[in-house]
C-alpha cells in the first residue's frame, strides 16, 4: 500500500514484552527460557520481538516451521546468532538451508528421524535436533508405537544427529485444577527422558512447560521452559495465576463519521439491530478484512476517549458501527468526533480476553487476526540499556576459577553452567601448560557420586581442548574417542566402572591401584592402548584404576553441597604426578 495514511493501527509495546519475559524468567529460574516467536511473533513483528525477548533474558527462540526459523536468521539482530528450534516440516523436505544456519530441528516421528539422518550425512558434523515425544496431545511427537525404534535409530547415529533434548506439548495446563492430564503428561515426559539416557542419548536440555505450566507447575520446568502467549501479555490460566503481565498489543481504528439513527431504523447488513429510540452512532474504519471476526457481530465493545461503547449490527468487510447512546443523553453534540481512535482491544480499552470471549474464541487466535495492508504496525520502543530488571530476577554469580599451575585447589560450581566453565578452564590450561609433551597423554581422574556432574565437567574439558564430537555419558559406550583439531590432542572419555566392572569402587583412595595388567588387558580388548599418548584421557570412576597410564595425572573429586536440592558442587583437584616443565630453548 503506497499511501502513508492508515485508518487502523496495531500498536506493539516492546517494553511490555520485555516486562513479560522478565516475569517468565523469574518464574522459571533456574531453568532457561525459550521464547516462542512463531507466526511473526504472534503477529507482533518478528525482528522487533526477537531482539526484545533476547535482551530481556530469553536464551532460545522457538518457531513452528523451518521457513520461520530461516526468517529469524535473515532478519538479523539477535536472531542472527540466538539458538533457534523449528518443529514443523515433512519427511523429505529440503533442510539444507536450515542445517547450514545451525537451526535445531524437531523430530516428531520415525520417518522424520530417518529423513534428518539422511540429510545430515552430507554435512561436516552432527546436526542439532530435538526429539519430540507425544505424551498425550496425540497431535505431534513420536507416537508410543514408534518410540523405541526412533530412539534406537538416533542412538545409532549420534555422529550425524545431535539430539540435544526432548520436547512435548501439554494439553490442559491452562486448567490446572480441573484436569489431571498434566500430571500424566509430566510423568510420561520424565520416563521418556530416562529411556533416552538409558539408550545412550544424553538429552541435556528438555522442555515441556508452556506459559501456564511455567507459572503454575515448577515440576515441569526441567532445563528449559517454552512460553508463548504469556510473552505477549496474556495469562491463559483459569483461574488466573496472578501473573503481572502487561498487554503488548493494542488494536485501534479511526472513527470516520457519526450520525443519528432514527427510532425504528436498522443498522448494517441483515438489519440485525434496530434503534428503539433516536440513537447516535459512529462508524469505525475496521472490518473482517482487517481482522475483526464477523462472528463477533453485536457482541463486543470498543473504547473511545476512555468510555466503552457497544458495537451494533453486523461486522462488515471494512467497517463496524458502534452505538454512542440515545440522542437524549447528548442532545446538542456527539461525544465522539471523526478522527477519534476506537480501541478494539489493548491498553486503555477492552482486554484481548474480553474481545476473545465476545468472538467465541481464545486470546491466542485474536492476537494473530489483525492483518493486511490497511493495518499499520507501530512500535513503542524498548531500551534494553535502561529497562530495569525485576526485583526477583536471578543474579548470575561470578564464574569460579581454578589454577592448575598450583599443586592442588578447589572451587565451588553453583550450577551446571559453572561446572562446564570449570571444565573449560581445565582443558584450556592443559593445552597451555609448559610441560614436556604438553596436554597429550595427561590423565584426568574424575571421582564423585552419581549425578555429581562428572560428565558435565567433561563437556567443559572437551570445549577447552577444542575436540570434536558431542560429549555424553560414557556409561553405555564405555570409551568414546573425540578427535583433536588443528594439531591439538584428542580426548578419550571413559567409564572405568563399566570398563572393569564391579572391581572399581568409588572409595579407592588416591595412590591405591588396581592390578596394572587387568587394566591394560581391558584397554587392549578395546584396541585403545595405542591412542593414549596422543590423547587426554578423562576417566570417570577412575580413581585407583588409571593413574599408572601417565606421568601426568590430575585427580578431580566432585562433592554435592549439603542440601540435596541444591545444584551447588565443590570441585577439588590435585596433581598426583606431573611432568617437569619444558626447558626453554637457547636464545629464548
Amino acid at each position: 500500500m503506497d499511501s502513508e495514511i492508515h485508518l487502523a493501527e496495531l500498536v506493539v509495546d516492546l517494553g511490555a514484552i520485555a516486562h513479560n519475559v522478565q516475569e517468565l524468567v523469574a518464574a522459571a529460574t533456574p531453568a532457561e527460557v525459550m521464547a516462542v516467536v512463531k507466526a511473526d511473533g504472534y503477529n507482533h513483528g518478528l525482528r522487533e520481538v526477537v531482539d526484545t525477548v533476547i535482551a530481556a533474558g530469553a536464551t532460545h527462540l522457538g518457531v513452528a516451521t523451518v521457513g520461520e526459523a530461516l526468517a529469524v536468521r535473515a532478519a538479523g539482530g539477535a536472531g542472527a546468532t540466538a539458538p533457534v528450534t523449528a518443529w514443523m516440516w515433512f519427511p523429505g523436505e529440503d533442510l539444507s538451508a536450515a542445517l547450514a544456519q545451525n537451526i535445531t530441528i524437531g523430530i516428531p516421528s520415525l520417518a522424520h528421524a530417518e529423513s534428518l539422518i539422511e540429510q545430515a550425512g552430507s554435512g561436516a558434523g552432527p546436526v542439532p535436533a530435538t526429539l519430540m515425544v507425544d505424551t498425550g496431545l496425540s497431535r505431534s511427537g513420536v507416537s508410543p508405537a514408534e518410540w523405541e525404534s526412533t530412539v534406537e535409530l538416533l542412538a545409532q547415529h549420534t555422529d550425524l544427529v545431535d539430539v540435544r533434548g526432548l520436547m512435548s506439548h501439554l494439553a490442559t495446563a491452562d486448567t490446572p485444577n480441573a484436569d489431571p492430564a498434566t500430571d500424566m503428561q509430566a510423568q510420561r515426559f520424565h520416563r521418556a527422558i530416562e529411556f533416552c539416557r538409558a539408550r545412550g542419548l544424553d538429552v541435556p536440555c528438555n522442555h515441556l512447560a508452556n506459559t501456564p505450566a511455567t507459572l503454575t507447575r515448577p515440576d515441569t520446568h526441567h532445563e528449559m521452559v517454552r512460553p508463548g502467549v504469556g510473552i505477549y501479555g496474556v495469562d491463559p490460566v483459569e483461574p488466573k495465576a496472578g501473573a503481572t503481565f502487561r498487554p503488548a498489543m493494542t488494536f485501534r481504528a479511526r472513527v470516520i463519521t457519526t450520525r443519528v439513527v432514527a427510532a425504528g431504523e436498522a443498522v448494517s447488513y441483515g438489519h440485525t439491530w434496530r434503534a428503539e429510540v433516536d440513537t447516535r452512532t459512529a462508524v469505525v474504519a475496521v472490518g473482517y478484512a482487517d481482522g475483526i471476526p464477523r462472528s463477533a457481530s453485536g457482541r463486543f465493545e470498543v473504547s473511545i476517549n476512555g468510555r466503552r461503547y457497544p458495537q451494533i449490527g453486523r461486522v462488515c468487510m471494512d467497517q463496524v458501527v458502534v452505538s454512542l447512546g440515545p440522542v437524549s443523553e447528548n442532545p446538542t453534540e456527539s461525544p465522539v468526533r471523526p478522527g477519534d481512535w476506537a480501541i478494539i482491544f489493548g491498553q486503555d480499552g477492552p482486554s484481548v480476553d474480553e474481545f476473545a470471549a465476545a468472538a467465541g474464541t481464545i486470546a491466542y487466535e485474536i492476537l494473530t487476526l489483525p492483518r493486511g495492508p490497511r493495518v499499520k504496525r507501530r512500535f513503542l520502543q524498548f531500551d534494553a540499556t535502561t529497562h530495569p530488571q525485576p526485583h526477583n530476577a536471578a543474579v548470575t554469580p561470578a564464574p569460579a576459577a581454578l589454577d592448575l599451575s598450583q599443586d592442588s585447589g578447589s572451587a565451588v560450581a553453583p550450577d551446571a553452567d559453572a561446572m562446564r566453565d570449570l571444565g573449560r578452564q581445565v582443558g584450556e590450561q592443559l593445552l597451555n601448560q609448559e610441560t614436556a609433551g604438553g596436554a597429550a597423554g595427561t590423565v584426568v581422574v574424575l571421582t564423585g557420586p552419581l549425578g555429581a556432574g562428572k560428565t558435565t565437567l567433561t563437556q567443559g574439558i572437551a570445549q577447552g581442548l577444542g575436540v570434536r564430537g558431542r560429549v555424553q555419558s560414557p556409561t553405555f559406550t564405555i570409551v568414546r574417542t573425540h578427535k583433536g583439531t588443528e594439531g591439538r590432542p584428542g580426548m578419550l572419555h571413559m567409564d572405568a566402572y563399566r570398563l572393569l566392572g564391579a572391581d572399581v569402587q568409588e572409595g579407592i583412595a588416591p595412590g591405591e591401584q588396581m592390578d596394572r595388567n587387568v587394566v591394560l588387558d581391558a584397554l587392549e580388548s578395546l584396541d585403545l592402548d595405542a591412542d593414549l599418548d596422543s590423547h587426554v584421557v578423562v576417566a570417570e570412576w577412575g580413581r585407583g584404576v588409571v593413574e599408572f597410564l601417565s606421568d601426568s595425572v590430575l585427580d578431580v573429586s566432585i562433592e554435592r553441597a549439603e542440601s540435596e536440592d541444591s545444584e551447588e558442587r565443590v570441585v577439588a583437584w590435585s596433581w598426583i604426578s606431573r611432568r617437569p616443565h619444558e626447558p626453554a630453548q637457547d636464545g629464548k
